[in-house]
Formats: structure tokens, sequence, C-alpha cells
């Protein structure tokens, strides 16, 4: 397994994107081999993947630039949208809106799901590099809280930046320009939990970090150091929870897919 997303539903169903074998793997709750494999011919390298509430499985296919959607009772995905650039990212918001994370061309964008027009809206970036306030450099993971704000993990400028709804000026929120007594080394995902903690894959580091009250703090690979052991990580690239606030890890180059079990509410409904 070569996982490059990680997504588990509100049923803890646990949905990976398994880059070098050209699937989607699927296990359900408290299962430890896989209970579904999705794979077309199309299906090359799989980037971004996204489940919905009623269990539509949204997958940025690398080949084509494409999105697609498989259902779960069916045998072959449906084209839903091409864009100039593969989607390292994807979010669909409570309006049924995608967003897709164009990290070679340097922008966000968004397409309406419900509107048959297909239209694409930018939504922050220019296609050029610049400051991460006004131009993303190399992105990967973004997260839509319920007022429509966005939140990108920004790998080469090491920051995390949040645009409010509609703006597309951003603030970094994580990074040594937000706290200079906690940097960030190459940023990949990110994550809001119905606390309104951000927690954040430090790649780079290869840990994982969160803010609260009284700012950052690591809480999985605090050493830094990579390893395979159970507490250590490895070029970790992704995060999702389940509805009892577990944490699981897409542990990119261990090949393995981590769960970490945490004492505080982190389930959210997006």
């Amino acid at each position: 397994m070569n996982p490059f997303g990680v997504f588990v539903d509100k049923n803890n169903t646990v949905y990976v994107s398994d880059q070098r074998n050209s699937r989607i793997q699927v296990w359900l709750e408290g299962s430890v081999t896989p209970t579904r494999t999705f794979s077309d011919y199309d299906l090359i390298h799989p980037l971004g993947l996204f489940v919905t509430t009623n269990g539509d499985i949204f997958v940025a296919y690398s080949s084509h630039n494409q999105v697609r959607k498989w259902s779960w009772n069916t045998m072959s995905s449906v084209p839903v949208m091409n864009f100039s650039a593969s989607c390292y990212g994807l979010f669909i918001d409570k309006n049924n809106d995608l967003y897709c994370s164009l990290s070679t061309s340097l922008q966000v964008v968004m397409v309406a799901l419900d509107n048959s027009t297909n239209m694409i809206t930018n939504v922050t970036g220019d296609g050029s590099r610049g400051r991460p306030r006004n131009n993303l450099v190399y992105h990967y993971s973004i997260f839509v809280d319920v007022n429509f704000n966005l939140y990108v993990a920004d790998c080469a400028s090491n920051s995390v930046i949040r645009f409010s709804h509609r703006q597309s000026n951003g603030k970094i929120v994580a990074g040594i320009e937000a706290d200079e007594s906690f940097p960030l080394h190459c940023p990949t995902g990110v994550v809001l939990d119905a606390d309104g903690n951000l927690f954040i894959v430090d790649s780079g580091y290869n840990r994982i970090v969160r803010s609260g009250p009284s700012g950052f703090r690591c809480v999985v690979g605090c050493s830094t150091e990579s390893g395979s052991a159970s507490n250590q990580l490895k070029s970790p690239l992704a995060l999702s929870f389940d509805s009892y606030g577990n944490i699981f890890v897409n542990d990119q180059l261990n090949h393995r897919i981590q769960k970490f079990v945490l004492t505080t509410n982190s389930c959210t409904d997006e």
C-alpha cells in the first residue's frame, strides 16, 4: 500500500486512496482487512478523496486531472468534473460545493455540484508564487468549516492559511509567522475538529500537532524522528477523525494507516 488520501465517514468506515496500486480500499468499522476495493481502467494513481453523508465517494484521478464519483452499489465510476491539474485535496461543503486543491497550479477552485453549468470558480491563488497570504506555493490538503472558511496546508511555505469566506487574501494560522515558538515543516493535512481546534499533519517533522486555548502542541510523533514503531510516523500525509474522536493517519512511507485514540471529542460533521 502507498496511501495518499484517507477519509472516515459518519459510519466509521475508512476509505484510503492507494496510489501505488491504483485503487480505493475500504474498511468497515472494526475490520482489519479491506471490505471493499474500488478500481477501474482509468483509476491510475488516485490522490484526494471525499465521502459524502449519502455514501458517494469522490476521487481525484491524477491520470486525467478529473474527479469521478463512485457509489457503494456500483461497479464503475462516473465523471464529475475536469480540472486544469490534479486535485491533491478534495472537500465538499454543506452546500454541496466541491473544492479542489490544484497544487501544481497553485490554486484552490470550487464547483457547485447542484449547478448543471459546472462553472469552476477560483477561491484563492492566481497560479503564481508569492507570499502565502495571497498566493499558494505547494499545497496539499484543504478543509472548509461550517462558516465556509477555507483552510489550506501549504507544504512549501511551512504554514496553514485560513481564507475567510469569499476572501482571496488569507491569514496564516499555523507556522512560524503565527507562532515563532512552534514552526512547521511541510504541513500536508489539516482538519478542524468539533471544538474548533486545528489538527495538522506536519509531514516534515513526522508528527501530528493541534491548536488549542494554550497554543500549539504535539499529539503524535512528538520526537519528530521518523520510524516504524506504533508511536512513530514516516512522512505522513493526511488525517481523518471517526465519530469517537480517534485519529486515522495516512502514514505514507510506512505504507500503513495508523489509528490513534484520543480522549477529547474531535469528531465533526464536515
